[in-house]
């Protein structure tokens, strides 16, 4: 599966599943790449792979067919650039407050005339057919994290960022940054106002728009309400309800 077949799926209506890789196990993320997930999530930011790591999980995930995104640790040009060149092909990036963040995030993610991204893409080319430099710019997608009320604030200014690609909520830090009482309830209202702006926006700027679940029945309700990237959870919390079960089936 590729960006293009990505695309392709959200022309049509339909939703792509996520799930993100918080270990530091190349294995996982090869046996991962093989069962059935359109897009894996290497979780840089809160998750035990270091950059040094990075490359060789990249590796695991390209012997399957998931499309490998990395949720970067911060704002980082560096980690930005390094992430593409070693063959990321989405980002999503933590933590944007502004328009500025996002300006900045898409400067060093995007090629000339769109950003300012060196070019080097020492792995990234081998990985590519055709003119990579032409086609990066359009075949790497650039998500915006929606995660604080700062962010939500400068909403409208943030979706407008020339060369941004998609807008991605992360309810956890938005319902603290919001002070809500329960983390991530997507019955919320509250939360629900701000996830029905960000789709809105997203229709009229033409953007792509994610979503950070841990609930299946969460994961349906918002591809319902119609985000077309839909991460469920992590793959430690698949081992560890997997490990319950299996438990609870032979204690039982």
């Amino acid at each position: 599966m590729t960006i293009e077949t990505i695309k392709s799926l959200w022309r049509k209506g339909v939703p792509v599943n996520n799930l993100f890789i918080t270990g530091r196990s190349n294995w996982s993320a090869e046996l991962l790449s093989h069962s059935g997930f359109d897009t894996l999530t290497i979780d840089m930011q809160h998750g035990l792979t270091e950059f040094s790591q990075l490359l060789s999980t990249l590796q695991g995930i390209s012997s399957g067919d998931s499309v490998p995104f990395v949720r970067l640790n911060w704002n980082d040009p560096q980690e930005i650039m390094k992430a593409l060149d070693y063959g990321a092909q989405a980002l999503i990036c933590p933590m944007i407050e502004n328009a500025s963040d996002a300006a900045a995030f898409v400067s060093a993610a995007k090629y000339p005339p769109l950003g300012k991204r060196s070019f080097g893409p020492i792995r990234a080319a081998l990985k590519h057919q055709g003119n990579y430099f032409s086609d990066a710019n359009k075949e790497t997608l650039t998500f915006a994290m929606i995660e604080t009320a700062s962010a939500v604030e400068d909403l409208d200014a943030i979706a407008a960022t020339p060369g941004l690609d998609g807008l991605y909520i992360g309810p956890f830090d938005l319902s603290v940054s919001l002070g809500l009482v329960k983390k991530a309830d997507f019955s919320d209202a509250n939360l629900l106002a701000i996830i029905d702006r960000v789709l809105a926006l997203a229709k009229q700027h033409q953007l792509y728009t994610g979503i950070f679940t841990v609930d299946p029945l969460d994961a349906k309700a918002m591809a319902l309400k119609g985000f077309q990237l839909i991460s469920c959870g992590t793959e430690i919390q698949l081992l560890q309800n997997a490990a319950k079960k299996w438990l609870d089936q032979i204690t039982s």
